[in-house]
């Protein structure tokens, strides 16, 4: 690769590349925090859920700039494109995503397609209302599209789903069950926490059921609990162990 070619690149790196690095910076503090340790749970949540959305906006009041602006071209070694998008909006959407998995229980997972669907859609809208699009033609066109996109379908289910449970406050249907054994998974970078319990409701196999960590210590195997399954705020059903 030449020179012209380097130096080209660089340049639109410079351009495109968003002014709030601040926000980054928040989002990748309070982003570990919720990660970590997630607590005071609702708040962290809500401020994680509203980041990306106050960013979008922020970065739209700078006269309107291209959606190019929201995704950072590198060039690696190799000579090939790097395409990253701003933390604000793929570091809030992973965590999300990550705390979602860990703490709700998916009671069916086909009633979050719609709900889902239609956060997606609203993010798609503020991001057209607040930036111009990519009229250039070219493979960064297709890529910062495609990173961009794949990470507001990553926040906006994932949000939707946050949405429905942790502001849940109706009145649960209780269950319960017997629990069957405890298992610890480890990984590099995260350790989860697992309790398998017999039938329940209209669950009709043993299951496991992921529990916090203070949880994990104080359940034991053959002991009974209760089981909470909740409509949601979008009605899409889901549990937890009480």
């Amino acid at each position: 690769m030449n020179n012209t070619t380097s130096t080209k690149k660089s340049i639109v790196s410079k351009l495109t590349f968003h002014k709030l690095d601040w926000l980054e910076k928040v989002t990748l503090c309070m982003g570990l925090w919720f990660w970590i340790y997630p607590k005071p749970y609702t708040l962290l949540f809500t401020a994680l859920l509203i980041i990306p959305i106050l960013g979008l906006i922020l970065n739209g009041l700078n006269g309107k700039p291209s959606i190019a602006s929201l995704v950072e071209i590198n060039t690696n070694e190799d000579g090939d494109d790097k395409y990253d998008v701003a933390d604000f909006i793929d570091f809030a959407a992973i965590v999300i995503f990550i705390r979602v998995l860990k703490d709700y229980e998916f009671e069916d997972f086909y009633s979050l397609m719609i709900p889902g669907m239609i956060g997606f859609i609203i993010m798609i809208i503020i991001v057209v209302a607040t930036h111009k699009i990519i009229v250039d033609n070219g493979k960064s066109k297709l890529w910062i599209y495609g990173s961009l996109t794949f990470n507001i379908f990553l926040y906006s289910y994932s949000a939707t789903y946050g949405i429905n449970c942790t502001y849940d406050y109706s009145k649960p249907q209780v269950y319960e069950a017997q629990i069957l054994e405890k298992r610890i998974s480890k990984s590099r970078k995260n350790t989860s926490y697992y309790v398998r319990v017999t039938p329940w409701g209209h669950h009709y196999d043993s299951e496991e059921i992921s529990v916090a960590p203070s949880q994990y210590q104080a359940l034991q195997t053959g002991q009974t609990v209760k089981i909470d399954l909740k409509k949601g705020v979008f009605n899409i059903p889901w549990y937890e162990i009480e």
